[in-house]
């Protein structure tokens, strides 16, 4: 037997699925390896391997390139070579049954429903095995649950999924070094636990937020407990500020997405930091995100517009045209600017 770990984020390949909710177990996988600079990626065994060490362990991540479905082809083929035993086996994937910003960890079960996981049960021949359940959240309307997980996230949630991609690669941390039952009590959260201490009041939580950064003034986390907490007390300048403050922070450790998270967090406190909006444009268009990056363009032109400031207003919609000339919400709003211009 091996004393490697094998941490599997379960997505399809291929840039058409990389955003999509299907996509969450390879954005764990892409971050953990971020954070320990883990970049001596191979193909094996129908999987993307990335081997390293993570909190003093042997690890080796995957990402399984089989489609979602066959995901365990890969995870067997990996177990088998590594020779890894089942407890020193995890597996990341999304999970309509838990609502989106939340985490369910479990050390045995059921797919329910989820194919890639029950694909792992058929080749493993075992239901015995961690998992990290990254909550999506049910299908809106009359969606079907297929059509839902194959699409991107969008606005608020799409900052929210960024965040709870972060909280998976700390509990597969945790995982890591204190096992699967105590992650399991750290990371669920389960507010209805009759021993669950008192929350603290607001004023409290911003005191010990505010320590917690002095401390660490470099890790994202004190600082983003920070501002939310200014949010709930209405202190939106200061929550605003702690924002910008996070951006820096995620890009002095070379995170984009959660820079651009941060930002997105500030302006829509604080709509008339024109700047910042400019720069979560141009930021999402670098990183490829062309969709997002048009729909801030033409934010950023209704709050000019509301601010009577036409020029500036069809500044940037002529930024969101760029991207994409057809965008029928930005030709919409440059025909009601321009009509008001002549009237």
């Amino acid at each position: 037997m091996s004393d490697k770990y094998l941490i599997v984020g379960l997505g399809n390949p291929g840039r058409q699925y990389e955003k999509t909710r299907h996509n969450v177990g390879f954005w764990v996988i892409e971050e953990l390896a971020r954070r320990y600079q883990l970049t001596s990626n191979k193909s094996e065994r129908k999987a993307i391997t990335l081997d390293g060490v993570i909190k003093g362990k042997r690890v080796l991540l995957a990402m399984p390139q089989t489609y979602m479905n066959l995901s365990g082809e890969a995870v067997r083929a990996l177990i088998d070579y590594y020779k890894v035993p089942i407890e020193n086996f995890i597996v990341i994937h999304d999970d309509l049954d838990t609502p989106l910003g939340n985490l369910r960890l479990r050390k045995t079960g059921g797919h329910g429903g989820q194919n890639g996981i029950r694909n792992i049960i058929l080749h493993l021949g075992t239901k015995d095995f961690a998992r990290v359940r990254f909550g999506v959240g049910r299908p809106p309307g009359r969606m079907t649950a297929k059509d839902y997980v194959l699409q991107p996230f969008h606005g608020d949630d799409a900052i929210l999924a960024e965040q709870v991609t972060a909280r998976a690669a700390d509990a597969v941390e945790s995982w890591l070094v204190n096992g699967i039952d105590m992650t399991m009590s750290e990371f669920n959260g389960d507010i209805n636990e009759p021993n669950t201490p008192p929350k603290p009041s607001p004023n409290e939580e911003l005191k010990v937020a505010q320590r917690a950064h002095e401390l660490s003034p470099q890790d994202p986390k004190p600082l983003d407990k920070l501002a939310k907490v200014y949010r709930r007390l209405r202190q939106l300048d200061e929550s605003a500020e702690a924002y910008l403050k996070l951006a820096e922070v995620y890009a002095n450790h070379g995170k984009p997405r959660q820079q651009v998270a941060a930002w997105e967090q500030a302006v829509a406190i604080r709509p008339a930091l024109v700047e910042v909006q400019q720069e979560i444009a141009n930021a999402l268009e670098a990183q490829q995100n062309t969709k997002r990056a048009a729909q801030r363009w033409i934010k950023l032109a209704e709050y000019h517009q509301s601010e009577g400031q036409h020029t500036e207003a069809n500044a940037a919609l002529q930024e969101a045209l760029r991207i994409n000339p057809q965008h029928p919400k930005a030709l919409s709003l440059q025909a009601e600017l321009t009509n008001k211009e002549t009237s």
